[in-house]
């Protein structure tokens, strides 16, 4: 484990000297580093640099009084200040660590991004009937900025459907409380991104048995971006824990290379 500053990051490093730019790995809602863990390894074996944040609030990374306050932009600052330090970056961005991905990119500084199973900026909507099905019973946390974890039965159903039992149940037990107000933000897509002002190479990743940022929220996230698009058969919205996770591992990766040295 790394600090920049009072944020708390993984990191593995290549075996020998690396050429690359660094890649920098963003969590999404109520997960961590540790759910990078495939992706660090396999970049690391690939010959980059590779680090994943833990966003303020989750898991000892920048303390908060009050996490439930906690909004994307305050996500988007904590990728910022990591920047300063690491330099010019390839972004990975996963579900809300992927709106936070388009924020930063937004403003520049980032060599390419990813924005694998993502939330959505605002002006597309991402809720389906499997999340509003469910809606009801967070919106307490929601609305009132209050942290909140979803509970085993919905984590299974929306995020963790292509996992094992097994690994649902270790998975599950990594979770910690995320905010009420950053939840609002990416319901109801609050937070807006100007497409012109993403210049750098972007690649956008959908999971064809994701419900909770399915492949048709994806491929309007490409489109708006004029981003590549590329989109996971058998996958989940956990693609980088679920079985076969080096497919999309590897054409992350394969990207990111033809991404960086154009």
């Amino acid at each position: 484990m790394e600090r920049i500053a009072d944020l708390l990051l993984e990191r593995v490093a290549p075996s020998g000297r690396s050429a690359r730019l660094p890649l920098l790995f963003v969590h999404g809602m109520g997960g961590g580093s540790w759910y990078w863990a495939n992706y660090l390894r396999a970049s690391a074996e690939a010959g980059w640099e590779a680090w994943a944040l833990n966003l303020r609030g989750h898991h000892g990374s920048r303390p908060v009084p009050n996490l439930g306050l906690v909004g994307v932009r305050d996500y988007v600052q904590d990728v910022r200040d990591c920047l300063r330090v690491l330099g010019e970056v390839v972004l990975v961005g996963h579900s809300m660590g992927g709106l936070v991905a388009q924020k930063v990119a937004e403003a520049g500084g980032v060599r390419a991004a990813v924005f694998l199973t993502s939330a959505a900026p605002r002006g597309i909507v991402v809720l389906r009937w499997p999340v509003l099905s469910r809606i009801a019973r967070y919106l307490g946390p929601v609305l009132f900025n209050r942290p909140l974890v979803p509970d085993r039965a919905t984590a299974d159903a929306l995020i963790f459907n292509m996992l094992s039992p097994a690994q649902r149940r270790w998975a599950f037990d990594q979770l910690v409380p995320e905010s009420g107000r950053a939840a609002r933000e990416l319901a109801f897509g609050l937070v807006g991104v100007d497409p012109r002002r993403l210049a750098c190479p972007l690649l956008v990743v959908g999971a064809e048995r994701d419900l909770i940022t399915p492949p048709v929220v994806q491929r309007k996230i490409a489109a708006r971006y004029r981003a590549e698009y590329l989109e996971m058969t058998g996958n989940g919205h956990m693609l980088m824990l679920e079985n076969g996770w080096e497919r999309s591992s590897k054409e992350i990766l394969s990207w990111a290379d033809r991404a960086t040295r154009s």
